[in-house]
């Protein structure tokens, strides 16, 4: 069965995600939560000490002094024909170190109140490594069936049920979506199937377009992006199967290069699809990811100019870069030991039609696919956590053509040896 993509845009525009959003909004929302909140606000302090060594084999594309790794640095050749990339690195970084507070409050509006403030020494940029960032902030309502987030929290397709147990913070970056957004989130739970829509904007993962990173391009466009996700939990909890979809648009430039006013949007579909199963003895997830114009969440993807429109008024119209990635996770649950591998493959698929350029991806580099194997190893007792972790990534570079597809590719490896000492509070 085919799916005619040109539906999903005009589903959105004839049918306004805030409109969709207030009808879940009044979905009966009168009986209370099942467990009894406080009567007077309840507040909990918790977090983890982190400290990761990492040693990689090459130069590598990466954020915060190499801490979050994405994949190995294309070749760059200098005058004797030399890499200058095929060199390692290392470093030692307690920079993932995170601190939460929690606060339960009584009843309000027939709800259980919550909120979360929390936050790590990640920093925004390499100019500011080891400064204080904010990684959640939300206020919680819980109705009996119904739960309403409102604040920044995970992106609904980095789904918190199923996700890569590596010991690397990136958490199979840019493989497995990864993000953070400010959002309104509605969920509503119909026994065994929990359904949810949220509207988002950005704020620390945001696009790439003309100006660079920036949430101006969403921002620009006056409307948010929209997502509506289904999960199903067998009554036994060993069986999760869920799916998010969602549409955002972006307005990449409010103005021409010769000074004329562009409304020119360029959208972008995401979807995916995933399973975990949990037994005694081992946990298995699988992922399969499809994005149009994704770069945000950290993947392959990005858009590009499709057409210049008018010559004298410099405007040009886009096209959505797509990007398909699969994954799998197996993790023994043995109390102490515990022995895991991720494996995943994202490829770069171009455009639908062609364009003439520029292209705007994820670190904007033309990366056409990348694969990643990564073993690992931990020591559980109490809340101390020793970890060893092995991740060899590979990745193909080459240069796009007229439909964003990498040609003229060469491929570079990297082996990450990464030590961590994990202390949970």
């Amino acid at each position: 069965m085919s799916i005619n993509m040109e539906i999903i845009p005009y589903f959105f525009r004839r049918y306004n995600p805030l409109l969709i959003l207030f009808f879940l909004l009044t979905i009966n929302f009168n009986s209370y939560a099942q467990d009894a909140p406080p009567a007077v606000p309840v507040i909990k302090l918790s977090g983890y000490v982190k400290s990761d060594v990492f040693y990689d084999s090459r130069q590598t594309i990466c954020a915060r002094e190499g801490h979050f790794l994405l994949f190995p640095a294309a070749p760059s050749i200098d005058e004797g024909g030399r890499d200058l990339n095929d060199r390692p690195g290392f470093n030692i970084l307690p920079i993932q170190s995170n601190l939460s507070v929690s606060v339960n409050g009584p009843t309000t509006l027939g709800a259980a109140v919550s909120a979360v403030i929390e936050g790590d020494f990640f920093g925004q940029s390499n100019s500011d490594v080891n400064m204080l960032r904010l990684r959640h902030a939300f206020v919680k309502l819980q109705w009996d069936k119904t739960q309403l987030l409102v604040g920044q929290y995970w992106h609904p397709m980095f789904a918190t049920s199923c996700y890569p147990g590596t010991i690397s913070f990136n958490t199979g970056s840019p493989i497995s979506p990864f993000s953070r957004a400010p959002q309104i989130r509605i969920s509503r739970n119909f026994g065994i199937i929990t359904v949810s829509g949220a509207l988002l904007s950005q704020r620390d993962y945001v696009s790439v377009g003309p100006e660079g990173p920036s949430s101006k391009y969403i921002r620009d466009t006056g409307l948010p992006e929209f997502t509506f996700s289904a999960e199903l939990n067998s009554k036994n909890k060993r069986f999760t199967a869920g799916s998010v979809a969602g549409y955002k648009w972006l307005t990449p430039q409010t103005k021409t290069g010769a000074n004329y006013k562009t409304d020119e949007k360029v959208g972008g579909f995401s979807a995916n699809a995933y399973i975990k199963y949990v037994n005694d003895f081992m946990t298995i997830k699988l992922e399969g990811v499809y994005l149009e114009n994704a770069s945000e969440l950290m993947s392959i993807s990005g858009f590009a100019v499709k057409d210049t429109l008018d010559e004298t008024t410099g405007l040009v119209n886009y096209a959505p870069v797509r990007t398909v990635s699969y994954w799998g996770d197996l993790q023994s649950n043995g109390k102490l030991f515990q022995a895991g591998l991720f494996s995943g493959y994202s490829q770069n698929m171009g455009t639908r039609s062609a364009v003439s350029g520029p292209f705007y991806l994820m670190a904007g580099l033309p990366v056409k696919s990348l694969y990643r194997v990564s073993p690992r190893f931990a020591v559980k007792p109490g809340n101390l956590t020793l970890a060893v972790e092995i991740e060899f990534t590979s990745a193909l570079y080459g240069s796009p053509d007229d439909h964003g597809v990498m040609i003229n590719t060469a491929r570079v490896n990297n082996t990450r040896i990464l030590l961590s000492a994990i202390y949970k509070f």
